[in-house]
């Protein structure tokens, strides 16, 4: 019975509430161009009597826009937490350099999600610019498919964690409204594994792909 009257009273409490919660949420939609790292690196001596060069193979992804969007919660003056994901989709390249020549080979497509936590520091919190700092954990979701007849990249899901650094400048132009560009640098494990080649593979290297995202776009404070 207590439980019930708690609950018919729960409308009321966050009608009340509302507009002193409001003031501490805003959310954020923005684009721009989302840039890989290298998901995987193999260097090759190649070599005639008398010489040699090395060729460098290297597994990417091309630059393409990305769409982001972010709910931020406002702890304190200073300090706020936001949830966002970028979003995107690229071919997938092999390219082959040496020396001045360089072949790239389209290799299939990857969407990417990418789901980051930062804790922000608002450096000013009064003026028309305003800056801000955040990082935190990151989590992401890469999702190929290859070419027809394509063998040489896995095809279908793979999920990774990892951590990531933004900051930005917003334009404060009402109480309500702000225009904010932001670069975030998220670092996940590659989504390629060791596995995925043959394992007499000499010379190959698979890193920290740095997923750079740099946007322009419009916050609204609710």
């Amino acid at each position: 019975m207590v439980l019930k009257r708690l609950l018919s009273l729960l409308p009321l409490a966050l009608f009340c509430t509302h507009p002193l919660l409001a003031q501490d949420w805003s959310l954020g939609v923005g684009t721009g161009p989302f840039v890989f790292g290298h998901f995987a690196e193999r260097r090759i001596r190649v070599g005639t009597e008398g010489s040699s060069s090395v060729t460098t193979i290297t597994i990417a992804a091309a630059t393409r826009p990305g769409l982001s969007v972010d709910l931020e919660r406002r702890l304190t003056p200073a300090l706020s937490v936001r949830f966002g994901g970028a979003f995107t989709e690229a071919p997938v390249t092999l390219r082959s350099r040496r020396g001045d020549n360089s072949v790239s080979i389209d290799a299939g497509k990857v969407d990417v999600g990418t789901f980051f936590l930062p804790l922000v520091w608002n450096i000013n919190r009064s003026g028309a610019l305003r800056f801000h700092l955040g990082a935190g954990p990151a989590y992401a979701l890469y999702h190929i498919r290859r070419r027809a007849g394509e063998s040489s990249i896995f095809e279908g899901t793979r999920p990774r964690w990892g951590a990531g650094a933004q900051g930005g400048i917003a334009w404060q132009w009402s109480r309500r409204f702000a225009v904010e560009g932001e670069i975030s640098d998220v670092v996940t494990s590659s989504l390629l594994n060791r596995s995925d080649f043959p394992a007499d593979s000499i010379g190959l290297d698979i890193p920290k792909p740095h997923n750079v995202h740099t946007t322009v776009g419009l916050r609204y404070r609710f």
